[in-house]
């Protein structure tokens, strides 16, 4: 259930901090990619539109430039002004000039259907389809004519009201006399569906658009397949005119609208788009880069889950094992072959349990050792009165005797014995413990006699300073037994207590052989904690030495350590450096 709880927030974690990040990115990605070919598709399609408007509009001058080669022929000026008066006269010239100049005119343009004249003086001679009476011509036209200068014409559109059919269109223009003073004729240039329509297929190539033409407000032609209603229609459109750029983009509808105005026709171009006929490639390509990208993420999502799901087994496994550990089964995890942040936990896994084993079995070692002290303790409570009593036994004897080196012995021993096997606090003043060894001095002076003198100099006021309990004994029983036991002259043991700062210095030396440089070493690098203690095991000293140096160590901190000075054939020197502060009165000079 609990694994299930893991895999389960697994997910979440994945579904939260990988899958999503990714659909919300990719998303955006798209979404952006779309919106930059859009822009790109639809500035393109603009310029495009532009540039055959610009085509367009060089087709309406080359049709408005029929206009001036009529105004600027002399002979159609002079047939139009009624110069020829015999019948003969009009045939002539007409055949002569004027018909040649229909012919080129209309041959200029393929578009061009019918290129017609009506000539406002009765008496020039009338041609059917080529030149004919004014009356015979729109009022619509002469109306617009009216209102535009002598030398501009107008363009119309000649299809009935059906919008659905593309317009053909005509333009007119007057032509006067060469003083501009007198209108000949009005000329009417008709052109056929395909005007307009190699223009739209020069914007559409693909002819999969749709085209709207509005002039003033008035639609004049829409093909079919605009798919929007009068709403959106008249939406997008006002998109259209109210943008800079001249397009506008109905997303939802997937609809783009491109405009193109024409001042000479007064007419608007509104080039409806389906993006998803112009985009059919690139979804292609976005579907095909979706798949992929899919298939990649499945794979991706195989190895997230295929590694999570082997790092949570091994924590798993070794979180399962740890709750198996307790202090009776202290067992290590098999450690991988990976190398991996894991691994190097369970290696500090098993190595804290390796320390905490050893920690066991020294604690239980310390407890078997305490019990077995404590019962030697209560065995042995009886026998230091025994030993007190008897020994003041023999001291009251020696004094009925009236030997008095026997009364000292025994007075000197007893005390000696009631330090030692006081089991009261570990430690005692550093006035005891010197007292002590006083009276250690004192025994081994008895049976040594001339051989051994030794001197106690205190420097220093040392009635506040406490110490471990034999913390000197063992220094003084080094230089007995391995410097002045083992030579031949009078031995010396001096012991000097001083003051240097916030130390306090005890200096026990004696005159005995000293020590080898090689064993010297030994003994400072145990006493340094560079070389292992047992080292000292199989020697016959420095294991009391050792005792000493970690007691004092621990006892007053600091820079405290005991220090050993020797040379062969010169003696020993043992220096105890004490870290016990300064005494009140050297605070008080200091202030």
């Amino acid at each position: 259930m609990k694994n299930l709880r893991i895999v389960q927030k697994m997910a979440l974690g994945y579904l939260l901090l990988v899958l999503l990040p990714i659909i919300v990115f990719g998303g955006y990605l798209y979404n952006q990619f779309y919106m930059d070919v859009m822009s790109e598709y639809s500035e393109g399609k603009q310029k495009l539109v532009i540039q055959a408007g610009e085509g367009f509009r060089s087709n309406l001058k080359q049709v408005e430039s029929i206009h001036a080669l009529f105004l600027n022929n002399q002979q159609m000026i002079d047939y139009l002004s009624g110069n020829y008066h015999l019948e003969l006269q009009h045939v002539y010239n007409y055949l002569k000039d004027i018909r040649p100049l229909f012919i080129y005119a209309q041959s200029r343009k393929n578009e061009i259907s019918s290129i017609k004249l009506y000539k406002t003086l009765p008496e020039v001679y009338s041609v059917d389809g080529e030149l004919e009476d004014l009356d015979q011509m729109d009022e619509e036209p002469l109306a617009l004519l009216n209102e535009v200068k002598v030398d501009e014409g107008v363009w119309l559109r000649r299809s009935g009201a059906e919008t659905a059919v593309l317009p053909k269109l005509s333009y007119y223009q007057r032509i006067y006399n060469n003083s501009y003073t007198k209108p000949l004729a009005v000329l009417e240039i008709i052109t056929d569906d395909s005007f307009l329509r190699n223009f739209l297929k020069s914007v559409d190539v693909n002819q999969n658009m749709q085209v709207l033409m509005v002039q003033g407000g008035e639609t004049l032609y829409h093909s079919e397949g605009i798919e929007l209603d009068d709403e959106q229609t008249a939406g997008l459109l006002a998109m259209a005119e109210g943008s800079d750029q001249g397009y506008a983009y109905l997303r939802k509808e997937r609809t783009l609208v491109n405009s193109l105005s024409i001042p000479e026709l007064s007419t608007t171009f509104y080039f409806f788009s389906q993006m998803d006929e112009v985009f059919v490639d690139i979804r292609i390509k976005v579907l095909i880069l979706a798949l992929i990208l899919l298939a990649s993420l499945v794979v991706l999502t195989g190895i997230y889950y295929a590694a999570a799901s082997s790092l949570v087994r091994r924590i798993l496994g070794l979180a399962k094992h740890m709750r198996q550990v307790d202090e009776s089964k202290l067992t290590y995890y098999e450690v991988g072959k990976s190398n991996d942040e894991i691994d190097f936990l369970t290696r500090s896994y098993n190595s804290l349990v390796h320390r905490i084993d050893e920690l066991l079995n020294t604690v239980h070692k310390a407890e078997l050792m305490k019990k077995e002290a404590d019962y030697l303790v209560l065995q042995a409570q009886i026998k230091p009165h025994f030993l007190y009593n008897t020994l003041e036994s023999i001291r009251m004897l020696a004094e009925i005797n009236n030997d008095q080196e026997v009364v000292n012995a025994t007075y000197t021993f007893g005390r000696l014995l009631r330090y030692t096997l006081n089991s009261g606090d570990n430690e005692t003043k550093l006035q005891h413990e010197i007292d002590n060894v006083r009276n250690y001095l004192d025994m081994h002076k008895l049976r040594m006699l001339d051989r051994l003198h030794f001197s106690i100099q205190i420097l220093t006021n040392i009635d506040d300073i406490r110490c471990p309990r034999f913390i000197l004994q063992p220094l003084v029983e080094n230089c007995i037994q391995h410097g002045i036991g083992r030579s031949r002259k009078c031995g010396e043991i001096d012991i000097v207590v001083k003051r240097e700062c916030t130390e306090l210095l005890i200096v026990i030396t004696d005159n005995g052989p000293g020590i080898s440089e090689e064993h010297l070493g030994l003994i400072q690098g145990v006493l340094d904690n560079e070389l292992d203690r047992q080292a000292l095991q199989n020697e016959n000293s420095g294991y009391g030495l050792y005792n000493v140096s970690e007691r004092i160590r621990t006892f007053y901190g600091g820079q405290t350590h005991l220090l050993i000075e020797s040379r062969e054939g010169e003696g020993t020197t043992f220096t105890l450096k004490l870290t016990v502060g300064m005494t009140k009165a050297e605070s008080d000079d200091r202030r």
